[in-house]
Formats: structure tokens, C-alpha cells, sequence
């Protein structure tokens, strides 16, 4: 398809509209670091839940999962429910309150108030380069990829044409506008990316001439050689994504989540947390996210595995199948709704690089430039840093696109990496024995660990060693042996060294107030001195478990409806729906049991800043 007049004028239409709108918030997000970074700590909930998903959710899902879309099947939406549907609902109900409730500037702050200083000095330092320098360019980098990779097949655009249309207003937008602007426009972004990807869904179900003629248009076509395409649970077995690999990606992407609002899977994840209103719409956050996040990626994967029938030589081992979803607009849109589509791609881009960039370099000026570097200086000057910071961050991400072809390599790469130190983010809000050596233990050697596990066999065999091939593993086994040998390393560093001073331990839990093991810090004759240290935690795990269960039979059920299977569609939904009801009376609950722990007891102590605070127990 030709690149007509129509098209032209909507992208254009949204460029305007996207510059327009960053200038508007210019003034405000100028005045000072906070409402540059933050908002203004004043963004709601269910806004910060759609920023999120903007964020999450860029061309590089549409290309990546659309990809492997192509070559599972019905199955595809486990692979985004097992990665992030419980890892997200145990960060909202267990975390997100106590987070937002810190008031911390960044979230790496964290560790200044939870470990003494020479620790806390280190993992804030490792966590704020591997932030800025490390995950901040690769996230970026991929979503610059996924854009070629869609604009490439639609348009005939190259990797540099690509980036000189979309890189420019990016950069101007995130550079103007501020946190505040990009969450505002992040929703007009994923409207226009809703509306671009259901015209695409429904363009394709017309093509084949209906859910029921599609689906049986697949049966016929793999039943014979891939019967697993029409299934909606991972198969036994599997080249790319066996029932092992789904509980792999789930039990390692959700133990220990939240305990880290910078994880390298979603590292702007604590922005959101530290720029809502209240510490309750910290978890309409997350909530709003995972749903908006998971009927977004429905929609770019579903037509992706009908195409399979089109172009079956994307199953092909070898074949750049993260190519479908362009192929898909080229074929089946219009005039007007081809620029459509491109302006919701953009949209998506656009998002996750404004989002990438502004925490980016909030973490650099904040936990790197500020701390170690100039320690006084105006806001002014912070501000021009963090800017500058991001035309750095911006810099790598290019360096990233020209270097990478599949963009799934690296998301695994990334969230194999993270997953290797979750369980000790747990550990270091609901146990006090955990200190900071364990807490250096738990991030250093977990990154050797996993050096040794998975890039170890990697180079030998790329040095031609002989043996070195009986030494890897499918990805799924490396990220539970390394996350098991790094949890067993840390408890062990724990167990073998002194605890932290009692001092700045008591400081800790009576400023933050966490579940777990603390008894000894707790007031005494309070009711937090009589609370079982499991009941809450098992409580909060329990309300987070029937949140995903609720969300997961929501998108089952969609999907089912998608391949024509209407009676067991509508009863997925009519569950999910009984399960949301119980989820928000629960939940309510829960938030309201956690305010009235967190009110009893309250001390003058509470309501220092977390500087004066944090000096307080160094002097003890």
C-alpha cells in the first residue's frame, strides 16, 4: 500500500498535537525538580496506571509479542500474563502503599534509610548506573527497534529514516513537558494506540471472513502439524514457550517483586508510585496497568497468529518474525486508517521514550550527579543536567538499535538478569536479619552468578570449546538456578554476618512500618507487637492471587470469544467479573487494615524528613 495524502496529514495531526501539548506544560514542569520528575506528587491513580502501560507497552509489543504470536498461538497471552498479571498485583497490595507512604524523591533512596552508609552508598550507586545507563538505553533502544520494524514493511523506512522521524519530537516533547506532560499525553497516546490496533483486529477478522471462518481456516491449516495453535494453555512441549517456560517466567518475574520500585524489567515504575496523590491510588496504579496493559497486548497479538495462515513462512526457524504486525498493516488497512495505525505506533513510541528518559535522568541528576558529583547547587542547574542526561540516555539507545535484531533476546536477557536478586526485595522490607552485606551479596553476586550460568556456556561455545554445548540450558532453567543459588547465597551472607545497628533498624520500622519479621523493633504493648508476622503477608499474597485469577480469566475469555468459542468466552468473563468484585471488597479491606497499622502507635519520629531522620539513627 502507497503512503497517500490522508496518512500524511494524520501523522502529521498527531506530531502537532504532541508538540503543542509539551509546550502548554513547559512552564510548570520548569519550576522545579518535583514537578519536572514527579508531577508534583498530584497525578491520580488510574492516570499513572495508563502512563504505565504506555510505557510498557510500545511498538516493541507489537512487534515482539505479535512475533511470537506467529509462532505459538492462543496460548500467546501466558506469556505476558506469567511475566507480569501476579508480579503486578503482589507490587500493588503489598507494596505500593508503604512505598508511596516514604515520600522519597527517588526510589533508590530507599536504601540510605533501610542500611548503613557504606552499603547503602554502593547498591544506590550499582542500582542508579544499571538504571540509568543500562536499562533506561536497552528499553529504549528495542522500542526505537520495534518502530523500524513497523514502519519498515509498511513504508520501505530504513533504521536511520525511522529514527529521524520519530527521535526529534520525542526528545523535544520529553525535554519541555515533564513528567506531568508525558502522563497526560501518554493517555491521548494509548487512546489513539486502542483505537489503531481494534481497527486492525477487527480489519483482520473481517478478512478471513469472521471468528468462526478464521478459526477454522487455522485448524485446517496446522492441525495436522502445530494442533497447539488453538490451545489456551501452554503446551507440555514446546520450541518457544512450553508450560515450564510460563511457570519459569512467572515464579521468577513475581517472587520478590515490589519490594524494588527500580526493578530492569519496569524500572519507572517507583516515578509512578512517588507521583501519585495518596498511598491507596498507588495501587489503583498498578491495577489500572494491568488491565489496560494486558487488552492492549490482546489486541496486537491476536490478529498476529492469525497471520501465520498468510505469510507461514514467518514459523520458519531463521525468519525475522517480528516483522508480522507491519506486514499486517501494509495488507490490511486503508487510506486514513493506515496514518491512523502509524500515529498509534508513534504514540506508543513516543511514550516509552519520554517515559525512559525522564526517569532516566531523574535517577542520574538525583541518585549519581547530585549525591557524589555537585551536592548544592539551584534547581535550575539540576534541571539542564537532567536534560542533558537524557540526551545521553538517547545517545546509548541508538547505539542499542544498531546492534540488535531480535527484540526478544533482550527483553529475556534483561528480566533474567533482574530476576536473579527479586527474592532479597522481599526480604529486605519483611526481615531485619537481612543487611547489608546480603543486600550486596544478593545484587553483585547475583549478577555473577548469573554471568557464570548463562553467559558462561555462551562464550565457550562461541570459543569453539567442544563440550560447552552440554552446558546450556533452555532460558527458563537458567532463570530459576540462578535465582535459587543467589537466594540461597544471600541467606547464607545474612546469616554469617552481623546484623545492622539496632539503632538504624528501630529508625527503619518506625518510619516505614513493614510487614514481616520485626518484632523486636515493634512498640511494645501495641497491637503491632501481637501481629503474626505471616498473617498479613499471606493475606496480601492471597488478595493479590484472586486479582491476577480475575484479569487472567478476562483475557482467556476475550481470547476464546476471539476463536469463536462463545460459551466458554462468556462464562470466563461472567467469572472474572465475580472475581473483580471480590478482589475490590478485599482489597479495601486490606488498605484499610494497613492505615489504621500504620496510624497506631504514630511518633514524632514518623514525621521527620527522611534526611533528619536517617542522621538521627547515624548518630546513635
Amino acid at each position: 500500500m502507497n503512503w497517500n495524502q490522508p496518512d500524511i496529514w494524520i501523522v502529521i495531526g498527531y506530531l502537532l498535537l504532541m508538540l503543542g501539548m509539551s509546550f502548554w506544560h513547559r512552564r510548570f514542569s520548569g519550576s522545579n525538580l518535583e514537578n519536572f520528575f514527579l508531577g508534583g506528587r498530584k497525578v491520580p491513580g488510574w492516570l499513572n496506571g495508563i502512563s504505565y502501560t504506555a510505557a510498557l507497552v510500545s511498538p516493541d509489543a507489537a512487534t515482539g509479542y505479535g512475533g511470537l504470536g506467529v509462532v505459538t498461538g492462543a496460548f500467546i497471552s501466558w506469556w505476558y500474563l506469567s511475566r507480569f498479571g501476579l508480579a503486578l498485583f503482589f507490587g500493588g497490595v503489598l507494596f505500593a502503599v508503604f512505598w508511596r507512604r516514604l515520600n522519597l524523591f527517588t526510589s533508590l533512596e530507599f536504601y540510605d534509610l533501610r542500611f548503613q552508609p557504606r552499603a547503602a552508598a554502593a547498591m544506590r550507586l550499582w542500582i542508579a548506573l544499571r538504571t540509568s545507563m543500562i536499562a533506561m538505553p536497552a528499553w529504549t533502544g528495542i522500542t526505537l527497534l520495534a518502530a523500524f520494524k513497523i514502519m519498515g514493511p509498511a513504508f520501505g523506512l530504513t533504521k536511520t529514516e525511522t529514527l529521524y522521524l520519530i527521535v526529534p519530537v520525542s526528545f523535544l516533547f520529553v525535554f519541555f513537558s515533564g513528567y506531568k506532560g508525558v502522563v497526560i499525553s501518554n493517555l491521548v497516546q494509548m487512546i489513539i494506540f486502542f483505537a489503531g490496533t481494534l481497527t486492525l483486529a477487527v480489519l483482520t477478522l473481517m478478512h478471513f471472513g469472521g471468528a468462526a471462518a478464521m478459526t477454522a481456516t487455522l485448524s485446517n491449516t496446522f492441525s495436522s502439524t502445530h494442533p497447539e495453535v488453538l490451545q489456551m494453555m501452554p503446551p507440555v512441549r514446546h520450541d518457544v514457550f512450553p508450560l515450564a517456560a510460563a511457570m519459569a517466567w512467572m515464579l521468577g518475574q513475581s517472587i520478590g517483586y515490589g519490594g524494588d520500585a527500580a526493578p530492569m524489567g519496569g524500572a519507572m515504575e517507583g516515578q509512578r508510585i512517588l507521583s501519585t496523590r495518596t498511598p491507596a491510588e498507588a495501587l489503583t496504579m498498578y491495577v489500572v496497568t494491568a488491565l489496560s496493559m494486558f487488552l492492549l497486548l490482546l489486541l496486537v497479538t491476536l490478529p498476529s497468529i492469525s497471520a501465520a495462515v498468510i505469510w507461514p513462512e514467518l514459523r520458519e526457524a531463521g525468519a525475522d518474525r517480528e516483522l508480522v504486525y507491519g506486514r499486517l498493516m501494509k495488507v490490511m488497512l486503508p487510506a486514513g486508517a493506515m496514518g491512523l495505525l502509524v500515529a498509534a505506533m508513534m504514540a506508543a513510541t513516543m511514550s516509552t521514550v519520554g517515559d525512559n528518559l525522564n526517569f532516566g535522568s531523574q535517577v542520574l541528576v538525583s541518585d549519581i550527579y547530585r549525591r557524589w558529583f555537585v551536592k548544592k547547587a539551584s534547581e535550575k542547574h539540576y534541571l539542564l543536567i537532567g536534560k542533558l542526561g537524557m540526551a545521553l540516555i538517547l545517545s546509548l539507545a541508538v547505539a542499542v538499535v544498531f546492534n540488535v535484531s531480535i527484540i526478544t533476546d533482550v527483553a529475556i536477557f534483561m528480566l533474567q538478569l533482574s530476576a536473579a536478586e527479586l527474592p532479597a526485595n522481599w526480604a529486605q522490607w519483611w526481615w531485619w536479619r537481612f543487611n547489608g552485606p546480603a543486600r550486596m551479596a544478593a545484587s553483585f553476586g547475583g549478577a555473577l552468578i548469573f554471568c557464570i550460568v548463562v553467559l558462561g556456556p555462551a562464550l565457550l561455545q562461541y570459543l569453539g570449546v567442544s563440550w560447552a554445548s552440554s552446558l546450556i540450558i533452555p532460558w527458563w532453567w537458567q532463570t530459576l538456578l540462578v535465582m535459587g543459588i543467589t537466594t540461597v547465597l544471600w541467606i547464607v551472607v545474612a546469616l554469617l554476618t552481623p546484623p545492622d545497628p539496632p539503632e538504624l533498624l528501630q529508625a527503619f520500622y518506625l518510619r516505614a512500618r513493614p510487614l514481616g519479621w520485626w518484632k523486636t523493633y515493634k512498640p511494645v504493648n501495641s497491637t503491632l507487637s501481637k501481629e503474626y508476622p505471616l498473617s498479613p503477608i499471606l493475606r496480601g499474597i492471597g488478595i493479590a492471587v484472586i486479582g491476577f485469577a480475575a484479569t487472567s480469566l478476562l483475557i482467556t475469555g476475550l481470547t476464546q470469544l476471539w476463536f469463536a468459542r462463545y460459551e466458554q468466552g462468556s462464562l470466563m468473563l461472567l467469572a472474572s467479573a465475580v472475581l473483580f468484585f471480590f478482589f475490590r471488597k478485599t482489597a479495601n479491606a486490606y488498605l484499610d487494615y494497613l492505615s489504621s497499622r500504620i496510624s497506631s502507635q504514630s511518633t514524632l519520629m514518623e514525621k521527620q524528613t527522611f534526611q533528619d531522620l536517617h542522621q538521627h539513627s547515624l548518630k546513635k
